[in-house]
């Protein structure tokens, strides 16, 4: 049967595979076995503090911010600058990149991210979080990670092409700060 002839997927508000990870929660919605890992859609939650190390993978990513406000941070140059994005705002990061982000709210944030494409990274979420059975679970603000939670992070990370860069000595520029 050719893809046009079988029925597409529904995902219903609060469905999806939910992974919780150092305090965030990533549900995919559409996951790279329905799209032939050309590309992945999760909804991330994170608590006011939340986000990853600044690092790079393969995996370009696009985030839509729905609730809650975050600051993207990338380099340019070796160089950081960041950018604070709000509801409604749309943030794209070529694979590749430097990045990280950080929720600046005091609130949860959460955006629905496309990662493309989506099998890698979704498999690097499914190895490193916890699947979560009770999806009432809330994001819940970041602690450092256990020495074996970090241990099997950092392991997990090096089998999918995550890389997690060294701190810079250098701070952002500043929200919006235009490139070099």
């Amino acid at each position: 049967m050719t893809a046009t002839g079988r029925r597409f997927p529904h995902v219903r508000a609060g469905d999806g595979p939910t992974y919780s990870l150092i305090g965030e929660l990533i549900t995919f919605k559409v996951t790279g076995a329905e799209t032939g890992d050309t590309f992945s859609v999760a909804e991330l939650t994170s608590p006011p503090g939340g986000g990853p190390p600044l690092h790079t993978h393969p995996a370009a990513e696009m985030f839509m911010v729905l609730e809650g406000a975050f600051e993207f941070s990338g380099q340019d140059q070796g160089e950081l600058y960041a950018i604070r994005a709000t509801p409604g705002d749309i943030v794209y990061i070529p694979g590749g990149a430097p990045h990280t982000y950080k929720t600046v709210s005091p609130t949860p944030g959460k955006a629905l991210a496309v990662l493309a494409p989506g099998g890698e990274m979704e498999r690097f979420f499914a190895e490193a979080g916890n699947l979560l059975t009770d999806q009432s679970v809330q994001a819940v603000p970041p602690q450092p990670p256990s020495e074996v939670e970090l241990a099997r992070l950092m392991a997990s990370a090096g089998r999918h092409g995550i890389v997690f860069l060294l701190p810079q000595d250098t701070e952002p520029r500043g929200a919006d700060a235009p490139a070099k």
